[in-house]
């Protein structure tokens, strides 16, 4: 969706400059903005902090898919978080290390969330 609107930019430049941009092409880029995909949301529990390690646990929401989070595979859809961001992910909550000090317990992987969204 988003080349469609960066085309539709493109092509009101060049309107634009020979003064023919109107309300219809304002209609259309309303139309695009309307008609695009609603924003998914990815959870993935690494190992740590850090960016690179890998992923131990995940689940994807889709807004007007329910209210269920689905597993999309057996398999990790990443084998990071920096991996999911170079794919075109954007991390909207960042695993603070303060909160997740679990010393004395065997899991203490738990808690490293990272919440992105695409």
């Amino acid at each position: 969706m988003q080349s469609e609107i960066s085309r539709w930019i493109a092509e009101s430049r060049k309107k634009l400059d020979g003064n023919g941009l109107d309300n219809s092409d304002l209609d259309q880029l309303e139309t695009l903005i309307e008609n695009q995909r609603p924003s998914r949301i990815m959870y993935l529990t690494a190992r740590s902090i850090n960016m690179r390690s890998g992923i131990v646990g995940w689940a994807v929401f889709v807004p007007g898919e329910g209210p269920e989070l689905k597993l999309p595979s057996d398999e990790p859809p990443y084998e990071s978080v920096l991996e999911a961001v170079a794919d075109g992910w954007r991390v909207v909550q960042y695993p603070i290390n303060k909160l997740y000090e679990y010393k004395d317990l065997e899991n203490d992987y738990v808690g490293f969330d990272f919440i992105l969204e695409k």
